[in-house]
């Protein structure tokens, strides 16, 4: 068993985007390693408030994102922190400017050749733009700042077993916290309710991993999640989660690997006069390596999650496909296109019934590499949204030119 599986640091300074920058870090002594990077950007977006035809607002938007990070390898235990900062200027009105903040931690411990021990913990200072989240639609212009909040988490998971074992067990529990901080009245001081999202999440999860040939793995997973709410007037969405994945994982020839799940979630609720459902539920995805330069890759699933506006929750189905390709040791591109369904389960406000969504965004994007620790990237991402609630169709377009250089 890896006494380190955790994902490198240097692996969070890339995206699945064309990204050819490979961080090495200056040496600290004693196994420990600084891994600094800066990633600026100059985007054009024709509709930051995500409005209908005829009120779309364009604006340039400016981002600076430095990032900190330390790795240490210290034969049986392994950790990384990471820290990063976003500012974000926005050239139609100062106040969709933006500051976040991430710090995040993670450890892992190799007690023996078959006991493993990971913990992880973060902190994110993060915003929905104005236009997402709590204020779609025609609330986007209904406050003054975007909305701002805080998420906490944290983790522990136990893993037992080895690489070359038939059978290997993992045991987590996971914590999620999210708290808004601003925007609890709107520019007419009436009162927002967005107090009314602040959540909790515990997970508890177990895992079943055999290893039926060199290539293919088989998989059983078992989730319970309990979400709660700060609100007494959010009770109809409080209530748990019961996750069952059966599947399995594959690596062949080097050229072909993937996972898929496929099982069962049901969400039962709290409040008894809300009823429960089980809906399917699955998530997966494949890469394809025809060549070693060039990669094509499919992720999809289908999950619960939290509402920022109508019904109980969202039944969400997402698949995203993209392809990239290394043209020489300067030059990469990337093509992706992504589809999105999202039913607000427990929703009548539209016309006695649920609001539903569907999303289809589709780009492109180029870097150029004249060094292993500098990329010049442009992209260019269109998204268009289609909701029986017609207030809420957009169409997006969103053209970046940006930098990104990494030690």
């Amino acid at each position: 068993m890896k006494a380190w599986k955790l994902a490198p640091l240097a692996a969070a300074l890339t995206s699945a985007s064309a990204f050819a920058v490979e961080p090495v870090g200056m040496g600290l002594g004693n196994g420990v390693t600084f891994l600094p990077s800066v990633d600026v950007t100059v985007s054009n977006n024709d509709n930051i408030y995500l409005q209908s035809d005829g009120k779309e607002v364009d604006s340039t938007i400016t981002r600076i994102a430095p990032q900190l990070g330390l790795t240490g390898d210290m034969g049986k235990v392994n950790w990384q922190a990471n820290y990063r900062a976003e500012q974000g200027v926005f050239g139609h009105d100062e106040n969709d400017d933006y500051l976040d903040q991430k710090i995040d931690v993670a450890a892992g411990f190799a007690i023996n050749g078959r006991n493993e021990i990971d913990v992880k913990a973060a902190f994110n200072a993060d915003h929905d733009n104005r236009g997402a989240g709590t204020t779609e639609g025609d609330a986007a212009l209904s406050v003054v700042d975007p909305d701002e909040f805080e998420e906490t988490t944290a983790g522990l998971k136990y893993t037992f077993g080895a690489d070359s074992s038939f059978a290997n067990i993992e045991v987590e529990a996971d914590s999620y916290q999210k708290r808004y901080t601003n925007n609890k009245v709107d520019k007419d001081g009436n009162a927002t309710g967005i107090e009314s999202r602040d959540h909790n999440k515990v997970t508890g999860a177990a895992a079943l991993k055999l290893n039926l040939s060199p290539a293919t793995q088989g998989l059983l997973e078992v989730s319970q999640t309990n979400i709660s709410y700060e609100e007494d007037s959010a009770d109809k969405r409080e209530g748990d989660i019961l996750k069952v994945l059966i599947g399995a994982s594959w690596d062949i020839t080097g050229k072909t690997s993937g996972e898929f799940k496929i099982g069962s979630a049901s969400r039962d609720f709290k409040n008894s006069d809300i009823d429960s459902n089980t809906r399917i539920s699955w998530e997966g995805n494949l890469s394809w390596n025809p060549v070693t330069y060039s990669t094509l890759t499919l992720s999809t699933s289908q999950n619960n999650n939290e509402t920022n506006g109508a019904g109980n929750y969202i039944a969400n189905t997402n698949t995203v496909v993209n392809w990239n390709h290394t043209f020489s040791t300067f030059i990469s591109a990337g093509i992706e296109a992504s589809r999105a369904s999202d039913e607000y389960v427990g929703d009548d406000t539209v016309n006695g019934s649920a609001r539903k969504d569907e999303t289809i965004s589709y780009g492109l994007n180029v870097t150029y590499s004249p060094k292993t620790w500098v990329d010049i990237k442009a992209s260019l991402k269109q998204s268009d949204r289609d909701s029986n609630n017609d207030t809420l169709d957009y169409d997006s377009q969103v053209v970046n030119l940006g930098v990104t250089l990494a030690l």
